[in-house]
C-alpha cells in the first residue's frame, strides 16, 4: 500500500496517521516520537506485511508476470492507491478531496518531528497534490518514470504504466477484493 492508502487505514486518528504516513522514512530508534506516533509506525509495518501475503495483492503482482522482478509489488502498491482513489465513495464519506487536504494539514501541523526525508518530500507532495493525482490513471507514467530514475536495476518501471492498462479491470477487482479482508484486520487490530 502507499501513501494514500496508509492515511486511509489510519481511520481518522490523527497522531496514529502520522507515524503510518511516514513511517517508510522513519529510521532507527523511535523512542522520541509518543506513544500515538509509534503504534502509527507499528501499524504501518503491519498493513504492509499483511498486503505482502495477501492472495488479492499476490494476484495483482503476479499479473504483471517476471517483467518486472522483485519490483512487481511495489508498481502494485502504487496502482492500489489509484483505484483506492478511484473507488473512494465506497470507502470513505469525506470526499477525496477534503481527506487528503485534511492529511496534508495534519503533516505540516508537525512537519519539525518528520524524517528528512519526509521533510524533502511533503512540500513537494503537497504542492503537486500528488495523493490526489493518483486518481488520474496516465499520472502512473509519470511516478513510474521518476522511480525508475531513483531506483537501481529497475529501467523497465517506464513500461509499467501499458502493463497495468492491459489488466485494469482485473485490477480493480482484486484492489476491492483487497480491502474487504484489509480493513477488518486493520479495524481489529487493538495493540498495534
Amino acid at each position: 500500500m502507499n501513501y494514500l492508502a496508509h492515511a486511509y487505514l489510519s481511520f481518522d486518528k490523527g497522531e496514529i496517521l502520522i507515524g503510518n504516513f511516514m513511517a517508510d522514512t522513519v529510521k532507527g530508534n523511535t523512542k522520541h516520537y509518543n506513544e500515538q506516533i509509534r503504534k502509527g509506525i507499528r501499524l504501518h509495518h503491519l498493513i504492509d506485511e499483511f498486503t505482502d501475503n495477501n492472495e488479492h495483492f499476490k494476484r495483482s503482482a503476479g499479473r504483471l508476470g517476471d517483467k518486472f522482478g522483485f519490483y512487481s509489488p511495489v508498481i502494485i502498491d502504487m496502482f492500489y492507491d489509484h483505484f483506492l482513489a478511484v473507488n473512494w465513495k465506497r470507502y470513505h464519506d469525506e470526499s477525496l478531496s477534503g481527506f487528503i487536504w485534511n492529511v496534508y494539514k495534519i503533516m505540516l501541523s508537525v512537519y519539525p518531528i518528520l524524517p528528512l526525508r519526509m521533510k524533502r518530500m511533503l512540500p513537494y507532495m503537497i504542492m503537486t497534490n500528488w495523493l490526489e493525482f493518483y486518481k488520474n490513471p496516465y499520472s502512473f507514467r509519470l511516478f513510474f518514470k521518476g522511480l525508475s530514475m531513483r531506483t537501481r536495476h529497475a529501467g523497465n518501471f517506464n513500461n509499467a504504466a501499458p502493463e497495468i492498462f492491459k489488466h485494469y479491470n482485473e485490477f480493480d477487482q482484486d484492489f476491492n477484493n483487497f480491502m474487504s479482508e484489509i480493513i477488518p484486520y486493520v479495524k481489529n487490530l487493538h495493540n498495534y
